[in-house]
């Protein structure tokens, strides 16, 4: 989506979720195992990792604790701009797009709870993920800048 310069893998993207966000390497062992997939890219089910993440972030949101969050937005737009074709979509699809849905709204968290630590190519997809439920726009490649 919007990918530029060197490419991060989906096999790169499990240590740089970890680096990140550290505090989920006790539970990451679960759902590495379940969310394992040798016929996907990364030997993983990237989407599902996402919902994890999205969850636990909608956790923590409500329960006010958003110690974590620059790291985690940091992460998001590192892979929206820097991933190859799937990773950047994984970041604006399964994480951005992630937020907005019911994995967030069932755990009583509004989704634009997330807005003031958007980062400025995420925040570019999150309007146009905005327009797309709203008007059916598709969601456009949108370059940095």
């Amino acid at each position: 989506m919007g990918s530029t310069g060197a490419h991060v893998t989906a096999e790169q993207v499990p240590a740089l979720l970890l680096a990140a966000l550290a505090s989920l390497s006790e539970e990451w062992g679960e759902v590495a195992d379940a969310n394992a997939d040798p016929g996907s890219p990364g030997g993983r089910l990237g989407y599902l990792d996402a919902a994890w993440v999205v969850g636990h972030l909608a956790d923590r949101l409500a329960a006010g604790d958003t110690s974590e969050f620059d790291a985690a937005f940091d992460y998001i737009e590192h892979l929206i701009l820097h991933g190859d074709a799937y990773v950047s979509e994984l970041g604006v699809i399964g994480y951005l797009e992630g937020m907005q849905m019911h994995t967030v709204t069932s755990r009583g968290v509004e989704p634009e709870a997330f807005r003031p630590w958007l980062r400025p190519l995420s925040a570019k997809y999150w309007e146009a993920i905005n327009r797309f439920w709203e008007l059916g726009t598709p969601i456009p490649n949108i370059q940095p800048g």
